[in-house]
C-alpha cells in the first residue's frame, strides 16, 4: 500500500515536468523491415526400411527341417541336412588271453574228491588241513595239482593230492567257451569226523 502512495505522490509532483518533456521531443517511429527467412530445407525423403525377419533353424539329423516365419510369409522347406558321422565305436574290450588260467573261487564237480585217510597217519593220530592249488583244463581234467598249504604231514598231503587226481570236474566256462582255471581246494583230515 505504501508503494501505491509513493507512485501517486511522484506522479502528481513531477507531472508538469514530465508533460513538458514529452511535448518538446518529437516521437519518431522507424519500422525495420523483417529480414527474409531462408527457405526451409526440403524434408528428407522417408524410405521405409524393410527388415528381413530373423529366422531360427533347428537342424536334426536326417529330418526335414521347416523354417518358421511370421504369419505374413509362407513356410519355406529347407534341404534335408546330412546326418552327422556316427560316433566312434567304443573301444573294444581287451582281448582275454585264454592261455592264462583264470583264478576262480569255486569249481563244479562231476565226481567229488574222496580222500582216504592213510592208516599210518590214523595210528599216529595225524590231522590237518591241506589246501591244494589245482589247474583244471578245458576238458575238466586236473592237469596240475600243487600243495598250496601243507597239513604238516607228508602222508596227508599225498592222500589229498591223490583224492583230487581221481575227482572229475566240469570245465570252467567264460563267454560261452571253456577256459583253463586255477582253483584252491581244501581237504581236511580229522579223526573225529570218521574219514575213510
Amino acid at each position: 500500500m505504501g508503494a501505491h502512495v509513493l507512485v501517486l505522490y511522484v506522479a502528481f509532483t513531477f507531472a508538469p515536468q514530465i508533460k513538458q518533456m514529452v511535448s518538446a521531443a518529437p516521437v519518431v517511429v522507424n519500422f525495420i523491415a523483417q529480414p527474409e527467412r531462408p527457405p526451409a530445407p526440403p524434408m528428407p525423403e522417408i524410405v521405409p526400411e524393410m527388415r528381413t525377419p530373423q529366422l531360427q533353424v533347428a537342424v536334426m539329423p536326417q529330418l526335414e527341417v521347416v523354417i518358421q516365419t511370421p504369419p505374413s510369409q509362407r513356410a519355406i522347406r529347407a534341404a534335408v541336412a546330412p546326418a552327422p558321422p556316427p560316433p566312434p565305436a567304443p573301444a573294444a574290450a581287451p582281448q582275454v588271453d585264454r592261455s592264462v588260467p583264470k583264478l576262480i573261487a569255486a569249481v563244479e564237480y562231476v565226481r567229488e574228491p574222496a580222500p582216504r585217510y592213510p592208516p599210518q597217519s590214523r595210528r599216529l593220530r595225524e590231522q590237518g588241513l591241506v589246501v591244494l592249488k589245482v589247474l583244471i583244463d578245458e576238458q575238466g581234467v586236473a592237469s596240475m595239482i600243487e600243495v598250496e598249504t601243507s597239513s604238516g604231514h607228508a602222508r596227508l598231503d599225498d592222500a589229498a593230492r591223490d583224492a583230487v587226481a581221481r575227482a572229475a570236474f566240469r570245465p570252467y566256462i567264460e563267454d560261452g567257451a571253456p577256459r583253463r582255471a586255477l582253483v584252491l581246494i581244501p581237504i581236511e583230515f580229522a579223526l573225529n569226523r570218521g574219514a575213510a
